[in-house]
């Protein structure tokens, strides 16, 4: 009966404090009122449904508008964020913020920097169409006390240097934000698909989720919609890159609106990871 009662108490610990955590990368997509019926009035609600219904312990967003933020901090329960604003490194312009769990999970540290030739500053960089950022975060798990790095970017759709030179740039702040070699997580909209250079340039340093999961990756392989429900995608532009954790799945969340619409223009990636 001592030993049967040791076992179960072993049991219970060991999922009290779980090493599992659940990530996403989702691309809202901005609010642009020409949308129409897929503006971000129209399916907010369905992002903060899905959201919720797969309650990742933090998840990386890319093109949310400061009004987009406020709309996501208030319709989640138990969420918090660290981010700011690529325009004006406070309010203006796109996030590429990271929303956290805060049951689940501590911030020790974060910040935000350019992806340009003067990253603590606001700025542009090389052949860029818009200011890029990464924002960071060194989180604690509140239960494991597992620490972890995760970075979140969204790399420009025009400038091919911009987006090499952005690759170079991140592995090079990893290096510098995690001098205890602690795992990573990047996640992020690319806006490349994984034959370029600069996505070449991390797989050769980072685990690309989709092809070293555990299990067989779920759902369409390409991310990128358009909002169009009536072909399959097929290019792959949004990635979770992961270095010194297991990949126990991988999925790209296909689910449609009440509408059968999507919620985004992009498909949110899903990963399950354990350290």
């Amino acid at each position: 009966m001592n030993f049967r009662f040791s076992i179960l108490s072993l049991m219970i610990f060991a999922l009290g404090f779980s090493q599992d955590l659940k990530v996403m990368s989702f691309n809202i997509r901005l609010q642009v009122e020409s949308d129409k019926e897929n503006a971000w009035t129209e399916r907010k609600q369905d992002v903060f449904d899905l959201l919720t219904y797969y309650h990742p312990d933090y998840f990386g967003v890319q093109e949310a508008l400061p009004e987009q933020m406020k709309g996501l901090k208030n319709g989640l329960k138990n969420y918090d964020y660290v981010g700011v604003g690529r325009d004006d490194g406070k309010e203006m312009g796109e996030f590429s913020a990271l929303f956290f769990n805060t049951e689940k999970l501590d911030v020790i540290k974060s910040g935000t920097f350019w992806l340009s030739e003067t990253p603590e500053k606001v700025s542009r960089g090389w052949d860029a169409a818009c200011n890029r950022v990464c924002t960071y975060a060194l989180f604690r798990d509140k239960k494991s006390k597992k620490e972890f790095l995760a970075m979140n970017i969204h790399f420009d759709h025009v400038g091919n240097v911009a987006r090499v030179k952005s690759s170079e740039l991140i592995l090079k702040k990893m290096k510098e934000l995690n001098p205890g070699n602690l795992p990573i997580i990047l996640s992020g909209d690319f806006n490349l698909t994984d034959d370029a250079e600069p996505i070449k340039i991390l797989s050769r340093n980072l685990k690309d989720s989709f092809y070293h999961s555990e299990t067989k990756h779920y759902g369409p392989v390409g991310t990128f919609t358009a909002f169009n429900i009536n072909e399959v995608p097929k290019d792959r532009i949004d990635y979770i890159f992961v270095k010194g954790m297991k990949i126990k799945s991988h999925r790209h969340i296909n689910d449609r609106r009440e509408n059968l619409l999507y919620p985004s223009d992009h498909f949110p990636v899903l990963t399950d990871l354990s350290f």
